[in-house]
Order: structure tokens, then C-alpha cells, then sequence
């Protein structure tokens, strides 16, 4: 039963012309695992020898389909590729090619999830049909049977293959995947309207550099969380996918994955096809029909691979979540909000002693002075009124933003309080007090939340911190102990007096935390 070069073939009812070799024997290789394939799959060793004619089914399905396939720790992109296969039981075999690691190099301590933008052009399918299907043992080749006899398992798997399709279809394929840190909150509602937001609807939007090519970078919810970006293109003028996502100067094109899909579509014929969406079959299943102890070996040596590359990226927490301003404690918020409104009580009240001025007789002598003074407590006042209006109502903004933004606002009130004008700097006297008022009221808001983000530390952590203060505090102990009989006398009972001061205030501030702790353990226990 010799392979058959078609001269014609199959049109709606008849068949499409197939003139291609590889094109029409795509059934009767084996297949291997590729990284860099979109289907994962890539040609091994020619298997069988058949007669196309009766031995497969060729039938004409030209569709376009666009899907976006999303994958998790609790359901991975291999187990995906698998299912679709019909190897489920096989799904290890994918763990490297189908990768939920965001480095290629090492793994992520962080759990990933990945999507799969996925373009498919259909135009045949090939099915293996009668013997050819229900004993495929009767077409192997007898190079096949000598590889098996002469190979090691490792050589098997190389040069020959560890799949067999029983099921193909021929068209094109396009297929952008994108793998991200994750944190505990995100899912595939959230992740997906993130890549939709930046890739077009279909996410296969933005440019490329070349086919197969990969990049990483930042998500851009998360600029802590790594992202890795990749594209494999097969079948027909994959060139046309460059377009995607380029702006012409009128309008962008980032919606009209679809529209190059169709174009595309129309670039594939028998001379470029590619095999893809495979239903298939553990090739350790075909050499047990003549050789079972070699299938065995052959299982036993792929299963046991296949298990260390499906356990290789199992990490066993979530990316932290940024601290968002509406999370913060009770205390933490109240403490905000209660500072946001005495400063904007006590900036009323230096605005209504400014106007006074100006309502005075004064206002003739010093009226750029109140001005300004005027000035500076009325924008403290908006400034204290818009910053608690963020801290109740921003839903979004985090911790570290509003640290930022703040950080800014200080930045810019130490500015104006540097101000020098007028005679002997009288313009700008006041103004110049309000705005330290100012600053001063901001950085109680900075000093207030960076403690907020320093308690997102872990237990280890938080333990390594007490442990490094007892050490200090013994050690500050210890040397003053040491060099207090050294001192001056007349800086003696000064630094004494101040030693005992500070003393008080740890042993204040450790009693209030030890009757917080103890209660703990009460309400535990």
C-alpha cells in the first residue's frame, strides 16, 4: 500500500486538489513536542504507508474561528492542549512546550495564569478511516518496526516521535500567549479585559517582531507582576499578521484581528497548509500491537519524563496584592480622615484671620502679605478637603499612589515655603508659615501610610524585625551603660535625663503592645 501523489482531488462534493506530498501524508507521521509550534506538535519520522484513497477521509471545512483559552494552576494550558488532543491522560507531555512559567530560564515563585489568543483557518480535515483506523499495526513501515527493534527509547523518542494522529485538520494557525504573575484576585474575567484593553478584542493586536518571538515585561494592572509575551504563526502569509495593530494615522486597527483573519485566509492553499487541531494517539500503544516489552519500556521511560517536567513550576503562593487605600485598617482611615479635618478646621480659621486683616485698616500697609496668607490656608483647606474625599471614596487608588502623590504635594509645599519676597521677606512671612502647615500635615499622612505598607510584611519577616530590635536596644544598653561614667560633667546630666526619656518611651510603647499581644492569646485560647 504505496503512498499516492494526487494529480486531483476534492471540490464541495468532490475533492480539493491535495497535489502536496507532505501535505496529504500529514496523517501518517509521527509527532514530537515543540515549544515553538502552536500546536505543540512538530513532524517526527513518516510511520505508515497507506492508500489515501481508501485508506483516509478528506473533507472540505473552510471556517475561521477566534477564541481566547485561559489557563490556571487549577486548570493549565497543558491540560488544555491535551484535552484537545484527546490525550488527557497525557497532558505532562505538555507542561514544557505549553508553559505557565513567566521566565524561560527559572520559575516563578509567584502562580501564573496564561491566555492563548488563538486564529484558526480551516480548510480540510483528515480522518483515518477502516482498517487504517481500527488497526493502524497493519500500515506501520518496516523502518518503523526496525527503529523500534534497533532504538533506545530516548532515540525513539527523538527520531521517530510519541504521538500518532488518527485526526488532523489543515489550514493555518496563529496563536499569542501571554503568561503573568498573578495574584489571589485575579480571574479570567479580570485578566482577559486587562489583554483586551491593550490587544483589541481577539488580543492579537500590538506588534511583533518576528514569528516565534517572545518578550517580557510588566502587566499593566501591576507593574510588580512579570508578564511573558509569545506568537507562533503557521499556514499561509503569516506576514499579514504584522498589520495587526498598527495605527494607519486615521484610525487603529487593534479590532480587526478578524479582518486580517479573513485575508489571511485566502493566502492558504495546498502549497502552505499546516496541520493542526490533532485527535491523537500514544505511540507506545502502536508498538505494543508487535513488540509489548519495548511499548512498556518506551511508556515507563516518557511518563516518568514527562511527570518531572509537569512538576518543574509549582509555586505555592500568590504575587501580593498591592495594599489599596479602601483595604487599610479602621484605625489607619479614621486616623487619615481625622487628620484631613483638623487641618482643614485649623487653614479655615488662619484664612479667616487673613481676611481679617484685609477687612482692617492694616490691609493698606501689609496687603500682599494677608494676600498670600489668604492664599496659602485656602488651598491647605482644598488641598485637606480632596485628599479626604480619596481616602473614603477612591475605590482604586493604592496605598503606594496615594504615598506618591502625596510625596509630591509636600515636595511642592517645601517650595512655597522657601518663598523670599518683599522687604525683608514681609509679602511672603505667613504664607511661608502655612506652608510649612502644610508639609507638616501631608508628611503625618506619608509617615501614617508608610507604616501601613511596612506591616504587609510577612510573620517571618516581622519576627527577623523584633529579633534586629532587642539586638539594638541591648546593644544601645550596653554601650551607654559602658560610657556614661565618661561623659562630661556638664553634658553628664543632660544625656542622663534624655537616656531616660527614651527608655520610658520603649518601655511605653513595648507595655501597650504586650497587653495587646496577651489579649490575643486570651481570645485564642
Amino acid at each position: 500500500m504505496l503512498i499516492q501523489i494526487f494529480s486531483q482531488a476534492f471540490m464541495t462534493d468532490s475533492r480539493e486538489i491535495l497535489i502536496n506530498e507532505s501535505v496529504v501524508c500529514a496523517i501518517c507521521y509521527a509527532y514530537k513536542v515543540d515549544s515553538y509550534s502552536p500546536t505543540y506538535l512538530t513532524r517526527g519520522d513518516k510511520i505508515f504507508a497507506i492508500d489515501v484513497e481508501k485508506d483516509i477521509s478528506i473533507s472540505s471545512n473552510e471556517t475561521i474561528d477566534m477564541k481566547l483559552q485561559y489557563s490556571d494552576t487549577n486548570y493549565t494550558a497543558a491540560q488544555w492542549a491535551a484535552g484537545n488532543m484527546k490525550v488527557e491522560a497525557q497532558y505532562r507531555a505538555f507542561s514544557g512546550a505549553a508553559s505557565m512559567a513567566v521566565e524561560t530560564t527559572e520559575e516563578s515563585k509567584y502562580h501564573t495564569v496564561r491566555v492563548d489568543a488563538i486564529g484558526m483557518c480551516t480548510k480540510n480535515c483528515l480522518t483515518s478511516r477502516g482498517s487504517f483506523r481500527t488497526h493502524p499495526q497493519d500500515f506501520v513501515t518496516e523502518d518503523f518496526k526496525v527503529a523500534v527493534r534497533e532504538l533506545t527509547v530516548e532515540e525513539l523518542e527523538n527520531k521517530v516521535g510519541v504521538f500518532y494522529a488518527i485526526k488532523l485538520q489543515l489550514g493555518g494557525m496563529v496563536k499569542r500567549s501571554f503568561v503573568m504573575e498573578a495574584t489571589e484576585e485575579d480571574n479570567e474575567t479580570k485578566v482577559t479585559s486587562e489583554l483586551q484593553a491593550a490587544f483589541g478584542k481577539e488580543c492579537l493586536g500590538g506588534s511583533f517582531s518576528a514569528a516565534g518571538s517572545f518578550e517580557t515585561g510588566r502587566r499593566s494592572s501591576n507593574k510588580n507582576a512579570k508578564v511573558r509575551r509569545e506568537w507562533r504563526a503557521q499556514g499561509g502569509d503569516i506576514d499579514l499578521w504584522f498589520k495587526v495593530g498598527i495605527d494607519n494615522g486615521e484610525k487603529s486597527v487593534l479590532s480587526s484581528a478578524m479582518e486580517i483573519a479573513r485575508e489571511w485566509a485566502k493566502t492558504i492553499n495546498t502549497t502552505n497548509v499546516y496541520p493542526f487541531d490533532f485527535e491523537l494517539r500514544p505511540l507506545w500503544e502502536l508498538i505494543a500491537e508487535f513488540d509489548e516489552k519495548k511499548a512498556g519500556e518506551y511508556r515507563t521511560y516518557l511518563e516518568a519524563k514527562w511527570n518531572n517536567e509537569g512538576s518543574r513550576h509549582l509555586p505555592t503562593m500568590y504575587l501580593p496584592t498591592k495594599l489599596r487605600v479602601e483595604q487599610l485598617a479602621d484605625a489607619s482611615k479614621t486616623f487619615l480622615l481625622n487628620t484631613c479635618r483638623a487641618h482643614k478646621t485649623a487653614m479655615v480659621e488662619e484664612a479667616a484671620t487673613a481676611q481679617s486683616y484685609l477687612d482692617s485698616v492694616m490691609y493698606l500697609v501689609d496687603r500682599k502679605c494677608y494676600k498670600r496668607w489668604r492664599k496659602a490656608a485656602e488651598s491647605g483647606k482644598e488641598e485637606a478637603t480632596e485628599i479626604r474625599d480619596i481616602v473614603s471614596r477612591d475605590q482604586d487608588i493604592t496605598v503606594e499612589e496615594l504615598v506618591e502623590q502625596l510625596e509630591n504635594r509636600s515636595d511642592h509645599r517645601f517650595a512655597q515655603s522657601q518663598r523670599y519676597l518683599g522687604l525683608w521677606g514681609n509679602d511672603s512671612k505667613d504664607s511661608n508659615r502655612i506652608e510649612n502647615l502644610n508639609k507638616t500635615f501631608l508628611d503625618k499622612l506619608i509617615k501614617r501610610l508608610n507604616m501601613d505598607l511596612t506591616s504587609q510584611v510577612s510573620v517571618e519577616e516581622w519576627h527577623v524585625d523584633l529579633e534586629e530590635c532587642e539586638k539594638q536596644v541591648s546593644e544601645a544598653v550596653e554601650w551607654f551603660d559602658e560610657n556614661i561614667c565618661c561623659m562630661q560633667t556638664r553634658e553628664r546630666q543632660k544625656n542622663i535625663v534624655k537616656a531616660i526619656g527614651q527608655v520610658k518611651s520603649i518601655q511605653e510603647s513595648l507595655s501597650g503592645f504586650l497587653q495587646r499581644l496577651q489579649s490575643e492569646v486570651e481570645k485564642e485560647e
